[in-house]
């Protein structure tokens, strides 16, 4: 039975939670990238965008420096954002709908069977993103999750404003205040990301799970003795944190 908190009057729930990110983490991809793309070959967003981050593009798949990536995903993620009063809801909503139907299948075997796992033991299942709510609600409610939080686009009568409430950092803020207002705690608790932004969430859990991390991650995963787990073609791979060098194909 649920227990009242002395403080707040809060039911507290001895139901275990897991917090999973998506992008990289589920989705073999990115959301928000797809989207943007989808955007871009419809010619519902200006092509001129690209000059900004079409290079580091290049940069990150010839894998010509650590940080490329992230170059890459903070790049265009600006360029978005500063022509974002010029997208109609009704474009960025059908792109949506368009990737999610097309890559919504496109996602790991390893997390998409333990968040199919936890969901049959009892677990509330939370998801926290950066990509944008109308990207992560339905990839959400597909895979079964109770509660997700993403990126959010203000919005006025046709077009977004231009303000944004992003959610790629804080993760950890984020997680707190969803546990409070479920009446959660973190008994069992699991958390599950890949890259440098989950670090925070993963910190507070009794699981962390590092999956496929990037090297941040990776590198503070083997330092906390977290798990590390790597999916690749048809293996998955779990990492011994206390093992001194790794060497992966």
């Amino acid at each position: 039975m649920p227990s009242q908190h002395p403080d707040q009057g809060v039911a507290i729930t001895t139901r275990p939670f897991a917090v999973f990110d998506i992008d990289g983490t589920i989705f073999r991809s990115g959301l928000y990238r797809e989207v943007v793309y989808e955007l871009l070959s419809r010619n519902q967003i200006s092509g001129d965008i690209m000059k900004d981050f079409a290079h580091l593009e290049i940069n990150w798949k010839k894998r010509r420096s650590d940080t490329a990536f992230k170059e890459y995903e903070k790049a265009m993620a600006d360029a978005v954002d500063r022509v974002l009063p010029q997208i109609r809801i009704a474009d960025f909503e059908h792109a949506a709908k368009q990737v999610f139907e097309r890559l919504g299948d496109y996602v790991y075997a390893y997390t998409r069977n333990l968040v199919a796992d936890l969901k049959s033991q009892g677990y509330f299942l939370i998801a926290i993103s950066g990509s944008q709510d109308e990207l992560v609600a339905p990839f959400a409610e597909k895979y079964g999750f109770d509660t997700w939080i993403g990126q959010h686009y203000t919005r006025g009568d046709e077009f977004y404003t231009g303000e944004v409430i992003k959610s790629h950092d804080g993760k950890d803020i984020i997680l707190q205040k969803i546990v409070a207002e479920h009446g959660l705690n973190f008994d069992g608790s699991i958390a599950v990301g890949d890259s440098r932004g989950d670090i925070g969430m993963l910190s507070i859990v009794e699981n962390p799970i590092a999956f496929n991390p990037e090297k941040e991650l990776f590198e503070t995963a083997k330092d906390k003795g977290w798990k590390i787990v790597v999916e690749r073609k048809n293996m998955i791979y779990e990492l011994n944190p206390h093992e001194q060098s790794y060497i992966l194909a």
